[in-house]
């Protein structure tokens, strides 16, 4: 008799195993950094070659490897983290499952030579797809090298469904940040495709290293606040509410300086944040966790990436009084409140345990409602866009700026019945009523499609109109976001935009696009490179000019928040209503709702 059901070959279960583990070149360098940081390494030189397909090369100076260890070390639950079963509830190390370097091993053709003194003499191994060599002495000083060659050249299947060389270059920059942020006494560099894309050296805090990580600007308007209950202590750097972004860059919770996702934590800092402006706009911020090992189980995922709670809803509460004991404090006081009430950094990167220096509400919910009445009076943040005149295409054009009424362009034309009123609802939104019902416009949505056509016109026909600036304005980025800004500087010129390197990780801006006033240029330039960066939304777009022009769309639009004056919705409505498809915005979501009379006589009944 057949037997149905079969013992898979060992190869076959480290393949599924790697799979398990080795999701993209992003995480295969995340497993070698975090071997790094568990042997004290105080410095830590990544080089990157082809996206990490071509080669991944680590080498640091931690504790090293000792010969007669090498060949343990690539073998499948072989670990030095834990000893028994008890271990996996008090794991304080970064990695402990023992399958990290078994999984790579599987996939690529990977090289160890490492040392445990400073001898000179060391010891290397090499394994192609699973088959290892013998090990062999090696001149190395004390430390661990660690090379990754033709990761996935064995499984092609998985190398198909990769994303783009730009998608994993963008990710392998983001882990670098994410895991340095954490580890100020170690120093990082990465060689990103021949270029020296970070160099973090040693930090004094945390905050100085994030000042590295995300910019001495970015840090030097980061609030500093912290809680504590028995067992759990929470410190967060976030940004202040005029600070706030649809999309911020940076939203980090690291557990135990363990980089993992908590959507419990993220909703409690937005909860905070959001008492303080409105509920589009977020807060950046790096979030550090400290809580006793045995209240954690890091084991619920392959890859580290999530961890378990013993009492998530107090992980929950710590983290919401942390952000809003700082906001509260923040907002109580006038003057520049962000550099004011930014208090000092800590003196290393465990988080140190210490009495609250700032009062604690009795609840989360009373916290929540008096940060709303804190908050109505703010009032909406301009983000200084001039719209452009409408095109001259035959449109009627008003000559009152008193007068609210709009000639509408476009497939709608017949249902307009002359000229209509057009009103902003909660700047956020247009109504226009028309013959057979009213028409609800998202401004900022109207404003991306509008934009996005153009630059694809642009791209087509040459340069867009730019105006020079008096006084360049010197931005500084990320190393992530530098490199976007280099790689998409034809498309910026393209634009409008005149970027050029300024040195560090800073670029200056020359010339913006001619629609556009100074005040936004920045922001509009950041939060398309940042847009670039992102993974989703508009990234899933595979054409590259489409993708380029939406994401320019996205950042020079006018955001929700902003007051419109009359001529501004009149030209945002005729401009939108003359282009190709204005009913879809570029990122696919709708940026005009009609409602019938039918429909609303339904609403009320009648």
């Amino acid at each position: 008799m057949a037997h149905n059901i079969n013992q898979l070959p060992e190869d076959v279960v480290e393949k599924i195993a790697a799979g398990e583990v080795i999701e993209r070149p992003a995480s295969v360098l995340k497993e070698l950094i975090e071997n790094a940081l568990d042997a004290r390494a105080t410095r830590i030189s990544i080089t990157i070659e082809e996206a990490g397909f071509g080669l991944i090369k680590i080498r640091d100076n931690g504790a090293g490897i000792a010969a007669e260890d090498l060949p343990l070390a690539i073998k499948r639950y072989a670990t030095s983290k834990i000893r028994n079963a008890a271990d996996l509830f008090s794991i304080s190390s970064m990695g402990f499952r023992g399958e990290a370097l078994a999984s790579i091993a599987a996939v690529s053709r990977m090289k160890i030579t490492s040392a445990v003194d400073q001898s000179g003499l060391g010891a290397t191994l090499s394994c192609n797809g699973g088959t290892v060599s013998a090990t062999a002495p090696a001149s190395h000083t004390q430390g661990t090298s660690i090379e990754i060659r033709d990761l996935f050249f064995n499984v092609p299947a998985r190398k198909k469904f990769m994303k783009s060389h730009r998608s994993e270059r963008n990710a392998l920059l983001r882990l670098v940040e994410q895991l340095a942020a954490a580890a100020p006494s170690t120093h990082f560099s990465l060689q990103l495709e021949g270029k020296k894309s970070i160099d973090t050296p040693v930090a004094k805090s945390l905050h100085v290293r994030i000042s590295q990580i995300a910019g001495t600007e970015f840090g030097k308007h980061l609030i500093r606040s912290q809680y504590a209950q028995p067992g759990i202590d929470c410190t967060i750097y976030l940004t202040p509410p005029e600070m706030g972004s649809a999309k911020p860059r940076f939203q980090i919770l690291y557990v135990n300086l363990r980089r993992v996702d908590s959507p419990a934590v993220i909703a409690a800092v937005r909860e905070a944040h959001g008492a303080f402006t409105s509920g589009e706009l977020k807060p950046a911020f790096f979030c550090f966790i400290d809580i006793e090992p045995r209240r954690i189980d890091v084991n619920v995922h392959p890859t580290k990436k999530n961890v378990k709670f013993e009492n998530e809803r107090l992980v929950y509460k710590v983290a919401y009084q942390a952000a809003r004991n700082g906001l509260a404090q923040l907002m109580g006081h006038s003057g520049d409140t962000a550099r004011t009430y930014a208090t000092p950094p800590e003196s290393s990167a465990s988080i140190a345990k210490r009495p609250l220096a700032i009062h604690e509400t009795p609840t989360e919910e009373a916290a929540y409602r008096t940060a709303r009445l804190v908050s109505d009076d703010t009032g909406a943040r301009q983000t200084g866009f001039a719209f452009p005149a409408t095109p001259d295409s035959g449109k009627k054009q008003l000559d009152s700026p008193q007068d609210n009424r709009v000639q509408l362009a476009g497939n709608v034309q017949d249902e307009v019945a002359g000229l209509i009123s057009c009103y902003q609802i909660h700047e956020r939104y247009v109504l226009a009523p028309i013959k057979n019902g009213i028409l609800l416009i998202d401004q900022r949505a109207a404003h991306e499609r509008i934009l996005y056509e153009q630059a694809l016109e642009n791209l087509t026909k040459g340069q867009s109109e730019s105006q020079q600036l008096l006084f360049p304005i010197v931005l500084e980025l990320t190393p992530a976001e530098k490199n976007v800004a280099a790689s998409a500087q034809r498309y910026f010129v393209s634009f409008g935009y005149e970027i050029r390197d300024f040195g560090g990780t800073s670029v200056a801006i020359s010339a913006i696009p001619s629609f556009m006033k100074d005040s936004a240029a920045a922001d509009a330039v950041r939060t398309t490179i940042n847009t670039l960066l992102d993974e989703g939304d508009m990234n899933r777009i595979a054409e590259p000019a489409h993708r380029f022009s939406a994401a320019f769309a996205r950042g020079a639009a006018i955001r929700a928040g902003q007051k419109l004056e009359t001529e501004e919705m009149n030209a945002l409505l005729n401009n939108l209503f003359s282009t190709e498809n204005p009913y879809i915005g570029p990122d696919g979501r709708p940026t005009v709702v009609r409602i019938s009379l039918d429909e609303l006589s339904r609403r009320f009944l009648r």
